[in-house]
């Protein structure tokens, strides 16, 4: 899979309409999968949010980029913008 993977702020501006989001189109509910808690539990622990940990994992297994404004985030090496 490839795409974008919305951290949970930029979620909640997305739904908000927030105008320095450009259009995002097909938004998908993304399952937790075995094969993302694989890859989270071979990540440093740079960040202790487990929710942003597994943000991280899915972005790095599904091939996707992360959308986040965490600065924490941006010490993995995951794909992202902002």
């Amino acid at each position: 899979m490839t795409g974008y993977l919305l951290d949970t702020h930029a979620a909640i501006w997305f739904f908000n309409g927030d105008e320095t989001l450009s259009e995002t189109n097909h938004i998908t509910i993304l399952p937790i999968k075995t094969s993302h808690l694989t890859v989270l539990e071979s990540l440093p622990m740079i960040h202790r949010d487990p929710f942003d940990r597994i943000l991280v994992a899915t972005a790095l297994d599904e091939g996707m980029t992360l959308i986040t404004a965490d600065r924490n985030i941006a010490r993995y090496d995951v794909p992202q913008i902002w």
